[in-house]
């Protein structure tokens, strides 16, 4: 096996004799001392935790595992049922769908264990299979209780038919894509999980299989829940080649199928709606967040749940923010405080451009203690805590480094891979002055910061993104001590950066009383907040920001992972889940 210290992150071979402890020469400080045999390290192979007791040295280890475990699947055992029972062919017979389009698709009928109501009864089973191998089962009984296979793998129902098609359609659920496939379209395909895009994994790992796409019909539900997995599908897959299929006053495929029959159900392939190119708005194409926002308003953003800073702001995706504040003031710590915050209440998967970070594994540790509340390091955080930790964060951020084009055209590409590769919805740069700045030909710096702006928010309305723009202000005045409080107009450059901004924020510390300001400037749109102050204090055990006023026994040290909130988060996600899969 392999260890590393922790004192020199040095990586040694070594191979326990026995479970328990094991007494050796230190792998890093024997060789430079005297008396070289002396057992001074130990080793906990039941902890997989050593530590050398010469005091020289007193270095601790760990076991090294250089790379993350790939996820393992269980493929669910299949009794190769064919038959449907009777109450499941009535109740198929009255959503139309033939037994021959049964058949085709292998549905049958089992006694299955739902979880919901912790006892077998008998469901209507639909397989996935990817080439011949099946890789997942979705069963349902007639009260609407569901169940996938556990441990298995998500991919997209019909998943074969991806494989050879110029044009597919995307439906919400197995009951709509055999609607489809009922009127002759084979080339339909089901998300496994409902209307959710938090796990999105069935399009992560088979992404390239719509490299080859030419059209993509996105027959999604007509409802809140299916808009916003439709509007994250255009986002991921393109714009350009994606038309939406239009179910008028209808729920779903399904429902049109019986309300209207076959024909009328292939006609709204036929006149599906393109979404329309840049630059030209076509008004029925916005006609669902138009009805939505007649009827609920203008709802807020999503907070970061700190009721103190929320009082001054929420957020909102196709946003730019504009983030300031006098070098060493805090301005990185507290965008990744939000970052995280948002990615942990809302799945919103993060890229950063940030080389002040470099190298990455000091960036990844201040990471991790955002996210486990601890200090990072073995002994505060546990074994099992650190896996945990580095596969979210391995599944939630990406980070960009162009070594050899830091121009911000370059860094926009890479962000636009990682947005249709892995579905990112925050990307951070940080700070604005590493960007390699290249001005046009007689461009001013005011013109270029203009256009530099300008790309920034259409990249952030094209691919529903928000950005975090980090920038410095010029050299600000001192009163005695201290400095004065810049504003977004102090930015080196150009007051664009307060005028083209949806939010601006400055981060300043007052070092005197230990507390961090912040100023929430601009909120350009006012039901996401109406901006103004708030003083806090940062948490120096794991990089978090505390109330006011609160003292260290009062603040939060919890794992996020396994906070009580963000459980019931999760809870509530999986029942909105299994509510909008349609049936």
């Amino acid at each position: 096996m392999k260890i590393i210290s922790n004192k020199t992150q040095l990586i040694y071979d070594f191979e326990p004799r026995k479970n328990g402890e094991n007494y050796s020469q230190c792998p890093e400080c024997s060789k430079t001392r005297k008396h070289k045999n002396k057992k001074s390290f130990s080793w906990n192979d039941t902890k997989k935790v050593g530590y050398c007791f010469n005091s020289d040295c007193e270095a601790s280890f760990h076991e090294y595992k250089p790379e993350r475990e790939k996820k393992q699947y269980e493929a669910p055992k299949w009794k190769n049922k064919t038959s449907l029972s009777d109450i499941y062919v009535k109740w198929f017979e009255g959503r139309m769908i033939s037994q021959k389009t049964l058949l085709k698709m292998g549905v049958c009928s089992d006694m299955v264990y739902m979880p919901q109501i912790q006892k077998e009864v008998d469901a209507v089973c639909f397989p996935f299979y990817l080439d011949e191998k099946l890789i997942n089962i979705k069963s349902r009984d007639i009260d609407k209780h569901f169940a996938l296979s556990k441990n298995a793998e998500l991919i997209f129902y019909n998943i074969n038919s991806l494989k050879n098609a110029k044009e597919i359609i995307i439906t919400e659920g197995e009951i709509d894509c055999l609607s489809f496939i009922e009127c002759g379209f084979d080339n339909c395909v089901s998300v496994p999980n409902g209307a959710s895009s938090r796990n999105m994994e069935y399009l992560d790992n088979y992404f390239d299989l719509f490299d080859k796409l030419e059209r993509v019909y996105l027959a999604t539900d007509n409802d809140i829940a299916g808009i916003g997995l439709r509007e994250e599908l255009v986002r991921r897959l393109g714009q350009e080649r994606c038309l939406i299929v239009n179910f008028k006053d209808c729920k779903d495929a399904n429902e049109y199928l019986c309300k209207k029959g076959g024909l009328s159900l292939a006609n709204t392939i036929k006149d599906a709606i393109e979404i329309p190119v840049e630059g030209i708005i076509n008004l029925n194409s916005c006609y669902d967040d138009i009805y939505t926002l007649f009827v609920k308003g203008m709802e807020k953003g999503n907070s970061i749940e700190f009721e103190c800073f929320d009082s001054l702001m929420t957020f909102e995706l196709s946003r730019l923010a504009v983030i300031t504040g006098i070098p060493g003031h805090g301005k990185s710590e507290f965008v990744d405080y939000l970052a995280i915050k948002l990615n942990i209440l809302y799945g919103w998967k993060i890229a950063y451009f940030s080389p002040e970070n470099y190298p990455m594994k000091y960036h990844y540790s201040k990471l991790c203690s955002k996210i486990t509340g601890k200090k990072f390091q073995l002994g505060y955080i546990s074994e099992k805590e650190y896996i945990e930790t580095y596969n979210y964060i391995d599944d939630n951020v990406s980070f960009i480094y162009p070594e050899d084009d830091m121009t911000v055209e370059n860094i926009l590409n890479k962000a636009k891979y990682l947005v249709k590769k892995r579905g990112i919805k925050i990307l951070v740069i940080d700070p604005y002055n590493k960007v390699e700045h290249l001005r046009n030909k007689n461009e001013s710096e005011t013109e270029y910061i203009s256009r530099f702006l300008d790309l920034l928010t259409t990249f952030c309305k094209k691919y529903n993104v928000i950005i975090f723009l980090v920038a410095h202000p010029r050299k600000m005045d001192r009163i005695g001590t201290a400095y004065n409080i810049p504003t977004l107009y102090d930015i080196n450059g150009s007051a664009n950066f307060y005028n083209k901004c949806d939010y601006g924020i400055i981060v300043h510390r007052d070092f005197v009383d230990k507390k961090t300001i912040i100023n929430v400037q601009k909120v350009k749109f006012k039901h996401l907040g109406d901006g103004g102050q708030v003083e806090l204090v940062y948490n120096y055990v794991n990089g978090r920001y505390e109330k006011e006023g609160s003292s260290v026994d009062q603040w939060d040290n919890s794992n996020y992972l396994h906070h009580k909130a963000i459980e019931k988060e999760h809870e509530q996600t999986f029942e909105e889940l299994v509510k909008d899969i349609p049936f």
